[in-house]
């Protein structure tokens, strides 16, 4: 079987199944339009201009369409992530189903979640929908095409090897926002000055518009990372810090979670807070930081159970083989 993932590495997340799939002998290719700005990896870069500006397509459009016949004959699945696809307006859906290609779309989140059912009907042409947790499969419009699959994403564990950190007096806190309003970052910033204004011994590393590379290096100096405050679900930015054995405070949907220690057969070792509650939460764990050593621990082992590139990538194949029944 010949799968190509494009055309975004978001957050990783793409590249990481990848890697799980050759390693379990699938012939997999991640394609995407350009690196900027995070570099996570590709096998094929397009090097495309902006995508968000019609001044681009006159650049972009030729090489999107050299890419888009390059691939047609070469692979038999592909799985476009973030809704998007390798032409504008998903112009090669038509020949891809022609062909009997089998058709992946994977949401990642915002592409997916909240919006109306009319903005996604391109996923009428899809074999399978992926999603990242319970949260999205229950706020994800309703339509006709398949249920949505709940598949957590995936991290290459051996890049992120387990980086504790012995407490301090100090409580050394990360926090790295891709988009402020939408973690709670103004909730974070609050807390922690009110925090320090009341002689709490706690610091702030607030991480933005950083290469990948330097900012896993600012997760591992922290002794706990929140993630966000506002959507109800944990993303990239704590899985990579549970990997990294650091303990993460987020928000989490009450119901979602439920769903998810049942589904994997572990708790949570999240701990929860909210705008309101952040303030509170992080003057705990100045009380207690002695025990966060062991709650990363507990957060490494969730991660290596639930979110390990290999195991994600056998829940993917599963699915590739329900949507081509028969693999080349």
């Amino acid at each position: 079987m010949r799968v190509l993932h494009s055309p975004v590495n978001i957050a990783g997340g793409p590249g990481a199944i990848s890697q799980g799939l050759r390693e379990l002998g699938v012939e997999s290719t991640l394609l995407v339009f350009n690196e900027r700005p995070f570099e996570r990896g590709f096998d094929v870069n397009l090097q495309l201009r902006d995508t968000s500006r019609k001044s681009s397509i006159p650049s972009n459009l030729p090489k999107q369409l050299r890419a888009f016949l390059w691939a047609l004959p070469r692979f038999d699945v592909f799985h476009f992530h973030a809704g998007l696809t390798l032409l504008p307006r998903k112009l090669n859906l038509p020949a891809v189903r022609a062909l009997r290609k089998g058709i992946v779309f994977q949401s990642w989140g915002s592409d997916l979640r909240g919006r109306p059912a009319s903005d996604v009907r391109y996923l009428r042409a899809a074999g399978a929908v992926i999603v990242g947790s319970y949260l999205t499969r229950r706020l994800a419009p309703s339509g006709r095409w398949p249920e949505y699959d709940v598949v957590p994403p995936a991290i290459v564990l051996q890049d992120w090897q387990p980086a504790p950190t012995e407490p301090s007096e100090t409580l050394r806190v990360a926090h790295a926002p891709s988009k402020r309003a939408v973690k709670g970052t103004d909730a974070v910033l609050a807390a922690i000055e009110s925090l320090r204004s009341r002689g709490v011994p706690i610091e702030l590393d607030l991480i933005e518009g950083v290469p990948n590379r330097e900012a896993r290096l600012r997760y591992a100096a922290a002794d706990v990372v929140i993630d966000q405050l506002r959507i109800g679900w944990y993303g990239m930015l704590a899985i990579e810090s549970m990997a990294l054995a650091k303990p993460v405070v987020v928000h989490l949907d009450d119901q979602a979670a439920a769903e998810t220690e049942e589904a994997f057969g572990l708790e949570l070792p999240l701990m929860r807070a909210t705008e309101q509650t952040v303030e509170d939460v992080l003057a705990g764990l100045v009380e207690v930081r002695e025990s966060l050593p062991e709650l990363g621990r507990r957060s490494r082992e969730y991660v290596e159970h639930v979110h390990a590139h290999t195991k994600v990538a056998r829940q993917v194949l599963d699915i590739y083989e329900r949507v081509m029944p028969i693999s080349s």
